[in-house]
């Protein structure tokens, strides 16, 4: 990807936008904030050319960022600095709006970044120790997956820095946040509190992807932010949030205070004065939709009345949109193109400013040619269309030629089907193995094989597997749902249901078996695990499986304990094969299972 950005010119020795926007597009965040740290560090500078990622998201990913705090600008007399109407916001589109947010001044860098607290390791309470860095107070992070001492010692040298008076700029809660009272005290996935720190400009939440926030939790973080004396912005992301009854008491502490409340879903602003969500400035919208707008299955519809409001004035505006996801929301669509209709019932008018689509359906589902034909259409609409993709779906294996116009065969935008690896040729009308960029996206997501899909499908998808093994691309984990036949005894490849062969792949990270109140001998174990030899992990879901397994068909490097076997049958415990034994053992308890306990199952 990065040779082919270079041969396009689209990277240069000042300008790296292009690269990481790519890469955010991916969902790759972290290897884009990894991108730009080497680039300032090595340049001292930011990307220039394009507004950057890092400029675009400044308020609502302080990860991106590490050079000063960003907070509102204040309040004037100049009509730039109020809530504006739809009609002004319409005036003002063709400019940034720079009275909205501006950076803080940048501090005392020796005061930012030196370490709160010089310790080199942290208990976790159980006597292990790990090695803890000192943090940048610029951008400071607290991930779910960080060690419950880890998050112990950013706590402690964030409450050291608020204590002595050094400004925080920025904490991100990293999926880390698990729940907040009314009082506004937060609790951490791993127990811990988050402390109050009076220094702390910029609290931004990345909730796992799709949370439905309580109106009790979001006025739980306004109390916080209420209390917070320098706190200036508290953003919110990947989360649906409700609004507020205009009688809410916390709001007039809000109001008063000037904390601005940016929901980055929707690109729209808390008004505390109605407790409703709006767009308060033009920057707030080239902010969301910078980052991209995620419609998500069981949000609430007048989230989604937000984000089509958002959508609708960016596409008026000819503001860009990075990509429309929607996830498990999609119901369908008309046959002109210019609508699709949501889960929920809300009605999306095409869009002409978008750039990526993503369409994830419920596993399984089967789109008919005419309405692939369609959604083709409501893609075309857009002037800045780069890619459509599909992902959980099945789809046709090809059009007919009056299906899709001259005009749609010219712009020959990209029609990625993701969990078969190919990519749709709107001149030939039918789908061809997709770039390795494609594959890798693909792979990296894990691909399930299921039953009901047709044998057209199945072999795309044993076709870009074998292909991404030959070009050593990592498959993070195949899941066959109710499609495993038998392994087949001369080539020891898995024939599915649908009488395709899946070869052994040797990149494929996890294979997991998931066969519904089926039964398997100790034959068809055996065979799965010297399958599965070359992967890390095996697994087994909802079916039956022998007592014990006879290991001496087992190749000699599975002892080495780093291979894994597990099988959950149904809604009991989980168990872990011994491969020395052939035994289950509980990998909760440890101990091996009884021969009464199998029988009771």
């Amino acid at each position: 990807m990065v040779n082919k950005m270079e041969e396009r010119g689209d990277i240069a020795s000042d300008d790296i936008s292009t690269l990481t926007n790519a890469l955010r597009d991916c969902e790759l965040n972290g290897t884009a904030t990894k991108v730009e740290k080497i680039f300032r560090e090595k340049f001292g500078t930011s990307q220039t050319g394009k507004q950057s990622k890092e400029q675009l998201d400044v308020r609502v990913n302080p990860s991106n960022q590490d050079t000063g705090a960003v907070e509102p600008a204040k309040a004037t007399d100049s009509e730039d600095t109020q809530r504006p109407s739809s009609d002004k916001l319409k005036k003002t589109a063709g400019k940034r709006n720079t009275a909205a947010v501006k950076p803080a001044k940048a501090t005392d860098s020796k005061k930012t970044t030196r370490p709160c607290i010089d310790k080199s390791k942290k208990t976790d309470g159980k006597g292990t120790t790990e090695a803890v860095a000192p943090i940048n107070l610029n951008c400071v992070k607290i991930e779910a997956t960080d060690s419950k001492a880890k998050q112990q010692s950013i706590i402690d040298q964030l409450k050291e820095a608020a204590d002595k008076g050094t400004p925080i700029n920025s904490l991100l809660l990293d999926t880390s946040f698990r729940t907040i009272d009314e009082s506004g005290s937060i609790t951490l996935h791993s127990g811990l509190i988050l402390p109050l720190f009076s220094t702390l400009t910029v609290l931004t939440v990345w909730t796992e992807k799709g949370r439905v926030m309580t109106e009790t939790e979001l006025t739980g973080f306004l109390k916080y932010g209420s209390k917070s004396t320098q706190l200036t912005v508290l953003g919110f992301q990947y989360c649906d949030l409700p609004s507020l009854s205009s009688s809410t008491k916390v709001l007039e502490g809000i109001q008063t205070k000037g904390l601005k409340v940016s929901w980055v879903d929707t690109a729209h602003c808390l008004d505390t004065s109605s407790g409703s969500w709006e767009m308060e400035h033009i920057d707030t919208v080239r902010e969301g939709c910078g980052v991209g707008i995620a419609m998500r299955k069981h949000w609430r519809k007048e989230t989604q009345e937000l984000q089509i409001k958002t959508l609708q004035f960016a596409s008026e505006n000819e503001i860009p949109v990075r990509i429309l996801r929607l996830d498990e929301c999609y119901r369908s669509v008309t046959s002109d193109g210019t609508k699709i209709t949501l889960q929920s019932g809300q009605t999306l008018p095409a869009l002409s400013s978008v750039k990526i689509i993503n369409i994830t359906t419920e596993n399984g589902r089967k789109i008919p040619a005419d309405e692939f034909a369609h959604l083709l259409n409501f893609a075309n609409k857009s002037r800045i269309i780069e890619v459509l993709r599909f992902q959980g779906c099945e789809l046709p294996p090809t059009l007919s030629a009056s299906s899709i116009p001259p005009e749609m065969k010219s712009r020959n935008f990209k029609v990625s089907w993701l969990c078969a690896g190919h990519c749709f040729d709107l001149n030939l009308r039918t789908w061809k193995i997709a770039d390795l960029g494609t594959i890798r996206e693909s792979c990296g997501l894990g691909v399930p094989i299921n039953k009901h899909c047709s044998s057209h499908m199945h072999k795309l998808q044993t076709h870009f597997l074998t292909v991404a093994s030959q070009n050593n691309v990592p498959i993070a984990f195949i899941s066959l749902g109710d499609s495993f036949r038998a392994v087949d005894d001369t080539t020891g490849s898995i024939i599915l249901e649908s009488g395709v062969m899946l070869p052994r792949l040797s990149s494929l990270g996890k294979l997991s078996i998931n066969e519904s109140g089926r039964e398997l001998i100790e034959e068809e174990v055996n065979d799965l695990v010297n399958y599965s030899s070359q992967c890390s992990e095996l697994h087994f879901y909802w079916c039956f499986l022998p007592w014990s397994v006879p290991t001496d068909r087992f190749p000699a490097h599975l002892r080495s304990g780093k291979f894994l076997v597990l099988w959950k049958p149904e809604y009991k415990e989980e168990f872990t094969l011994d491969l020395a034994s052939g035994r289950w053992v509980n990998h909760a308890t440890k101990m091996a299972l009884t021969e009464k306990e199998y029988q009771d199952m």
